[in-house]
């Protein structure tokens, strides 16, 4: 008796949590929040419009092998993105900057060197910027921090320096080497009018990424989807108007 009640127990007990694991795994698999939208109060990741209209963003450059390369599917394509730079990078290669804002591209600022703690945030953002002016001419507006990592004492400060804090609302998930077809899913999986889409064009190689490019623009087209810079997007925004 004592060991039919003990396994009946034991069942009841390994049903309901085979139910709760169930439950998590079809929300990870469903919800925009995974793999997609990251977000937190104040911060900017998606645009609200009906229009089929997306951003795209790309982190951790400028990238002397890469962001050549990526820049030259975005010209052949006719787009424009946004790219949020290290400061540490473009005091290295001032040259591709200057490239990106010559074709019409835009500027963001995602720290100096890429301190997840962002222990000296406004000072980081400082150099970046200095560093970007001196480049081309131009100040950053956006600003990301890395990995999209953000505490609302350090957000209140960078709005009180004058800029918006931008996250992503699809993740590309290129930064890691997932192939080249998923990167792809990834993208046209979750997207839809407003959305904020992050890639990377630094780092480390993004031979991947650059091989994705070209279909993922192909395929947001092919949906209808036109694709602008951050601050085109916010400019289409219904909730700002």
């Amino acid at each position: 008796m004592i060991f039919c009640v003990l396994t009946r127990r034991k069942i009841i007990i390994s049903c309901f949590f085979m139910i709760i694991f169930g439950i998590i795994a079809f929300s990870s698999a469903h919800s925009l929040t995974a793999p997609s939208i990251v977000r937190a109060p104040g911060t900017y990741y998606m645009a609200h419009t009906q229009e089929k209209v997306v951003a795209l963003t790309f982190d951790d450059g400028p990238n002397p092998i890469d962001t050549p390369k990526i820049m030259e599917i975005l010209k052949e394509k006719k787009v424009r993105a946004t790219f949020f730079v290290l400061g540490q990078a473009v005091k290295e290669y001032p040259d591709l900057v200057k490239r990106l804002v010559s074709e019409g591209h835009e500027i963001g600022n995602h720290s100096y060197d890429h301190d997840y703690k962002q222990r000296q945030l406004l000072r980081e953002i400082g150099q970046t910027d200095a560093a970007v002016y001196a480049a081309c001419g131009t100040h950053t507006y956006f600003y990301r921090p890395p990995g999209g990592c953000i505490t609302k004492e350090q957000l209140d400060s960078i709005k009180k320096n004058g800029q918006v804090v931008v996250l992503w609302s699809v993740d590309s998930k290129d930064w890691r080497d997932p192939g080249v077809n998923q990167i792809v899913k990834n993208v046209m999986d979750h997207v839809f009018p407003g959305a904020i889409i992050l890639m990377h064009d630094g780092g480390y190689r993004r031979t991947q990424t650059v091989k994705a490019l070209a279909t993922v623009i192909d395929s947001l087209k092919s949906e209808g989807y036109r694709i602008v810079t951050l601050s085109e997007l916010k400019a289409l925004d219904n909730e700002l108007k």
